[in-house]
């Protein structure tokens, strides 16, 4: 991973922490480097606070190349599906962030409903419930970004890419605002929907 890239990384991820789009350990960054490899955040990866440890390449089949020393982190699978699902993907990032996560958590029922606030993110799909970090998880959320730049994991949160880090925080920003305003529409204690 060129030294640039690794700048946009830390970047970003202080931008999502700033932001309010991660806490703490919560969240992940995926992002295709320039020798084609994928390059993934490491478990326990404090987002807004990025050191190159913390980052980890995978090989073709999504496992870290040898002696990469840290080891990724459970979203490293779906993340690697993404990108391997997505040509277009130049990185895709799992949030944490307040509204969005609450959206996750209304359901099929109130997302459906709220498209029009969301139509300009490229396509929202949303992924009923999985494990997290399991294959199966990873397989449906590929699936759904193949054609939506956003999926909602029911109970967990967003999913998105973008062609690059940038593009992808700039989405995951403009889904919390749209979730927010559902949020208010939809009355703050969840009774509506």
């Amino acid at each position: 991973m060129k030294v640039d890239e690794r700048e946009r990384v830390r970047a970003a991820g202080r931008r999502m922490y700033e932001g309010g789009l991660v806490a703490g350990t919560l969240g992940a960054i995926g992002i295709r480097v320039s020798s084609g490899n994928v390059v993934v955040t490491a478990r326990g990866a404090r987002l807004g606070f990025i050191e190159p440890p913390d980052l980890v390449a995978l090989g073709e089949n999504g496992l870290p190349r040898p002696g990469g020393g840290a080891e990724p982190g459970r979203d490293a699978g779906l993340l690697f599906s993404v990108l391997s699902a997505q040509p277009e993907a130049g990185s895709v990032v799992r949030v944490q962030s307040p509204y969005a996560t609450a959206l996750a958590h209304r359901g099929r029922r109130v997302l459906e409903k709220s498209m029009p606030l969301l139509e300009h993110l490229g396509g929202v799909a949303f992924v009923p419930h999985y494990r997290p970090g399991t294959a199966g998880l990873a397989g449906a959320v590929a699936e759904a970004l193949r054609g939506n730049r956003v999926a909602i994991v029911e109970g967990q949160g967003p999913v998105l890419w973008g062609s690059d880090i940038d593009e992808a925080v700039d989405s995951a920003e403009a889904l919390e605002a749209a979730a927010k305003v559902i949020h208010l529409l939809n009355g703050s204690n969840g009774a509506r929907g």
